[in-house]
C-alpha cells in the first residue's frame, strides 16, 4: 500500500475535484484518476495477480467500477475508495487465474503466512460467527502500534512485498518480518482463546 507521491503533484487535481468530475459525469474524471493514481493501483493489482496484462484489465475494470459507483456514492477518502475497488477486482482476477492453475502471486504467499491463524475449512458454527471473527481481527489490528498496523494491512490486505513495506517504513526487512511473525503468533493465540482454532 504505497502512498501516492509524484513530483508533478501541483499539476494533479485534488481528490475533491476528481470526485466532482465523476458527479458531473465528465469522462476526464477517469484520465485524472489514472494520472494521479494509475501507478499506485497498478502496483496493488500486480502484487495480487503478477501479470501485466491482467493488471491492465484490472485497472480498466477499476475505472469502470469507480465510474459506476460515483454517483451515488461520494467517497470521503478517494484513494482508499479506489484501492478497495482495485483490490476486489484483482482478487476476483486472481481467483479466476488460480482456478486455471496459473502462477501463484504475492497474495498466495502472504495468505500462506496466515494459514496457521485460520481454519482450513470452517465449521457451520464458524460460518455463523464470521461477523464476530471479523470484529475480533479488526479489533486486534487496531490495538497494534501504528507501524505494526500499517505493516499488517500492507502485507495481508494489499499483498505488498516485505521489502516494499520495510522501505515505506524506513526499517529493515528483518524488522518487518519479526513484527509480522509476532502479530501472527498473537493473533493465533487470540483466535485459539476465542475458540476459532
Amino acid at each position: 500500500m504505497k502512498k501516492q507521491s509524484n513530483f508533478n503533484e501541483g499539476r494533479l487535481l485534488s481528490d475533491e475535484k476528481i470526485i466532482d468530475l465523476y458527479w458531473e459525469r465528465n469522462e476526464r474524471a477517469i484520465s485524472e484518476t489514472d494520472k494521479k493514481y494509475g501507478h499506485y493501483l497498478f502496483t496493488i493489482a500486480y502484487n495480487i495477480v503478477h501479470d501485466e496484462l491482467d493488471c491492465e484489465e484490472c485497472l480498466n475494470d477499476t475505472y469502470l467500477g469507480t465510474w459506476n459507483r460515483i454517483p451515488p456514492t461520494k467517497p470521503t477518502a478517494f484513494q482508499i475508495f479506489i484501492s478497495k475497488i482495485m483490490r476486489n477486482t484483482a482478487v476476483d482476477r486472481y481467483r479466476k487465474n488460480r482456478s486455471a492453475k496459473t502462477v501463484p502471486s504475492e497474495l498466495t504467499v502472504s495468505l500462506h503466512e496466515l494459514d496457521e491463524c485460520l481454519s482450513a475449512s470452517p465449521s457451520a458454527e464458524e460460518e455463523y460467527s464470521l461477523h464476530r471473527l471479523s470484529q475480533i481481527i479488526s479489533s486486534f489490528i487496531r490495538e497494534q502500534s501504528e507501524r505494526n498496523e500499517f505493516a499488517f494491512v500492507c502485507r495481508y490486505y494489499y499483498a505488498d512485498y516485505i521489502a516494499d513495506i520495510a522501505q515505506m517504513l524506513g526499517v529493515s526487512e528483518k524488522t518487518v518480518s519479526r513484527a509480522l511473525a509476532s502479530m501472527r503468533g498473537e493473533l493465533k493465540a487470540l483466535l485459539e482463546k476465542e475458540g476459532y482454532l
